[in-house]
Order: structure tokens, then sequence, then C-alpha cells
């Protein structure tokens, strides 16, 4: 029995051994990784898309290209794990936005409504101008879809006299125009990212205006 109980403890202390060592190396894994997405990030804004390579990224994240290829094996896989960084941003956005109470929806003019829900996503972008250019080639509106929870819990609480069909489809315009615009202006307008950030301050004027001209027709 003492034999069996030392064993345990040797193969305890071993294990313990095993994961302390392995806990720096994951996080040293980690932080290079974010080193290379960070790169790749100012490579996209300052080159383009096109000019974004994995050995320039390499040079660029101080990192061994051996390495690179390690986390990523092609340029494809790089650049999508970026997305996803933008991504699981701008979720924790989406949280952030669902936890405000209908009271407060409520007492907020629609502008202020609008500016609450877009800004931001807004500002995320301005200080991301790379997730602006991204959006030229990966999907914005993917299969993670963002469900309408918030902006309908917004309009629910502010028109709650209007049948709830009609409440669907006021969220669903105003969801189409944002990725409408997406699509039509803010895409093409990549190339500038200047250009790209006024069109999405010009969105949300447009997503206020529609917003305060249904709950104005709701109120006569």
């Amino acid at each position: 029995m003492t034999k069996q109980r030392d064993d345990r403890d040797t193969e305890s202390h071993d294990a313990e051994r095993v994961n302390a060592a392995r806990s720096p190396l994951q996080a040293r894994g980690r932080a290079r990784i974010e080193a290379v997405l960070d790169a790749t990030a100012e490579l996209i804004v300052e080159k383009g898309l096109p000019g974004v390579t994995m050995h320039g990224v390499a040079r660029r994240a101080q990192t061994p290209i051996g390495s690179m290829y390690h986390f990523f094996p092609d340029r494809e896989s790089l650049l999508s794990a970026l997305w996803d960084r933008h991504m699981a941003a701008t979720g924790e956005i989406d949280d952030e936005l669902g936890q405000i109470d209908i009271d407060t929806w409520r007492g907020l003019s629609s502008e202020a409504v609008i500016d609450r829900l877009m800004t931001p996503y807004i500002t995320y972008l301005e200080q991301n101008p790379d997730c602006l250019i991204l959006m030229t080639v990966m999907p914005h509106d993917d299969n993670k879809k963002r469900d309408a929870g918030t902006l309908r819990k917004v309009v629910d609480a502010r028109m709650p006299q209007v049948k709830p069909a009609e409440r669907a489809l006021y969220v669903e315009i105003l969801r189409a125009l944002a990725s409408g615009s997406l699509a039509i202006k803010l895409r093409p307008a990549m190339g500038d990212v200047q250009l790209a950030k006024r069109y999405l301050r010009e969105v949300k004027r447009a997503l206020a205006a529609y917003l305060a001209s249904v709950e104005a027709s709701v109120l006569k």
C-alpha cells in the first residue's frame, strides 16, 4: 500500500511539473499568435490586402517563419484568425448592449437610441481600420449571425402598442438599411479608410431618421 501511495504521489508531482511547464509555453504561444495578428493588422492598413504575405508578417512580428507556419498553415488561415478576433471583440459589444435595461431604451430619443447602438461598433472600426478592409473578403454576416435580439428588445420596449409583426418588420428594415449600406457603399470605399469612416457615420444618421419617422407615425 505504501509503495502504491508513493507511486501515486510521484505521478501527481510529475503531472504538476508538466502542467507548470506547459502553462508558460501556452502563454508564450498565445502571445506570439497575438503579435502575428497585430502585425497582420498593421500591414493590411499600410499595404492593403494584396501586400500581406506570410514572410512579410513574420518579419513585422519578428517571428521565425517556421513558427508562423506552425500556427497558420497559409495566408487564408492567418486572415481568418484575424477576422475571428474581430468577431469575438464585436461579440463582446453585442453582450454589453444586451445588458442595457428596457427602461433605459425607452427614455432615449430616437437619435440617442441609434447612437447608443451603433457608436460602440463605429468606435471599434475606427480603432481597427484593418477590420474595415477585411470586410471586403470576409463575410460580415456569416452563419454565426448575430440575431436581432437587442434591436428587437429596443423596438418592443419603445413601441409596445404596435403589433408584433409590425415591430418585426421595423427591426428587419433597420437591419437591412445597415447591411445594405455596408454592401453598396461601405465595401467599395474600403480603399479609402477615412471615406469608409464617413460612410459609417452617415449610416447612423440614416438609421436614426428612419426610427424617428416610424415612431412619429406610431404616435399619431
